[in-house]
Parts: C-alpha cells; sequence; structure tokens
C-alpha cells in the first residue's frame, strides 16, 4: 500500500470504522440475548416483540460492516496482521449475526407459549446462564476489537461454564418433565432456550479464536477442545 498521507489516514480511518461497527454489532446482540431471555422469564409478548424486532438492525449492521470490510480490503490491499484483523471481524461478523438469531429464537418462545415461564422454579439457571453467555459475547467482541489474547482465553474458559449451565437445565427439565408433565411445554421450551443460549457461547468462543488468528496466525478451530 502507497505511502501518501492522505491514504495513509483514509486507511486508518477506514480501519477504525470497522472496529467501531463490529464493536457497535456486539453491543446490540450481547443486549438482545439480555432483552430476549428476561421476556422469556417474565413470559413478556411486548418485549419478546422488540427483541425480535431489533433482530433487524442486527441484520442490517451485518450487511454495512460486511460490506465496509470488502470496501477496505478492494480499496487499500492491505497485508500481514492488517488483513489477519479485516479477515477475522468479516468472519466474526456472521457469529455476531448468528448469535442475534438465537437471541430471536428465544423471543419467539415467548409468543409461541401457551404456558409461560415461572421464574421463581424455571427461571434461575436460565438467568444466571444468559448473564454470562451475554458477557462472554460482549468479552469477545472487546478481544477482538482490542486484539487482546488475554481477554479472548478469558472468554475461551468460559465455554465450559456455559456447557455446564445448559446441562443442569437440561437435568432439571427432565426430572421437571416426570413431575408434572402437564406444563410439559414449559419445560420443552426451557430446552430449547437452553440451547440458544449454549449456542450463542459458542458464536462467542468463535470471535476468540479469530482473536488468535488475528495475533497469532492460529487457524479458527485450533484451540477448541470439543
Amino acid at each position: 500500500m502507497t505511502s501518501h498521507p492522505h491514504l495513509l489516514k483514509s486507511y486508518d480511518d477506514g480501519l477504525e470504522a470497522l472496529r467501531r461497527g463490529f464493536q457497535h454489532m456486539g453491543d446490540m446482540a450481547a443486549g438482545n440475548v439480555t432483552e430476549a431471555t428476561a421476556a422469556y422469564l417474565a413470559g413478556d409478548e411486548a418485549r419478546a416483540l422488540g427483541a425480535i424486532n431489533r433482530d433487524l438492525d442486527i441484520d442490517a449492521a451485518f450487511e454495512q460492516s460486511r460490506a465496509a470490510c470488502f470496501d477496505v480490503l478492494l480499496r487499500f490491499q492491505p497485508v500481514a496482521r492488517d488483513l489477519r484483523l479485516i479477515m477475522g471481524i468479516e468472519h466474526a461478523l456472521g457469529n455476531l449475526e448468528r448469535a442475534g438469531d438465537h437471541a430471536k429464537t428465544i423471543a419467539r418462545h415467548v409468543i409461541s407459549a401457551t404456558d409461560p415461564a415461572k421464574p421463581q422454579t424455571d427461571g434461575c439457571q436460565i438467568k444466571d446462564m444468559a448473564d454470562l453467555v451475554a458477557q462472554t459475547l460482549s468479552l469477545s467482541v472487546t478481544a477482538l476489537v482490542t486484539q487482546s489474547t488475554e481477554l479472548a482465553k478469558q472468554v475461551l474458559a468460559s465455554d465450559a461454564r456455559i456447557d455446564a449451565y445448559r446441562d443442569a437445565v437440561f437435568d432439571s427439565a427432565l426430572v421437571a418433565l416426570k413431575q408434572s408433565p402437564g406444563r410439559a411445554q414449559a419445560h420443552v421450551n426451557r430446552l430449547f432456550v437452553a440451547t440458544a443460549l449454549e449456542r450463542t457461547g459458542d458464536h462467542a468462543t468463535n470471535i476468540a479464536e479469530e482473536v488468535l488468528f488475528v495475533s497469532r496466525g492460529v487457524p479458527p478451530g485450533a484451540t477448541r477442545t470439543g
């Protein structure tokens, strides 16, 4: 890339815009995980509809940021670490978009439910799991924006805790199905919500792996243990 000062400034501005756009999309996705889960636990259809509608904003941010990635690649033809950063952001955008889809799935279980969740008996594990997932997703975004391998390692370490929450929810839901089969739909919905949260955690892990790719050239997926 030429060292002309105007082009260098345009290039730096383009990279910064990519980081800001990715951070903004990450904030929206993590926030909607929290909002959709809160709507599920409260059985609040209006709140759930809001979460479903916000997924459209997440999709729009995905398209805008993805186009910006390709624009910087075509205009400036970056190399080395900058190239890996842009590639990492472009890949991670897809993970955020899918995390947004999982939040929408959680919200849809509010709309379809004929037997809402009961937070006092059902919700504690789900709320704690959702809080951890949203925090982990936000941390993965910050890790990529700042190219922090230490934050990325924290995200990777959280994956096992998220899986443990999912297993605990599954175990309690199966017991509840036997004890109160008349509430089968509510218990099955809880399984679907836990699965959506666990998969969101997987997307956070994928983003953390992109950080290692940007910083070290480690191919995404090489850090996964299971």
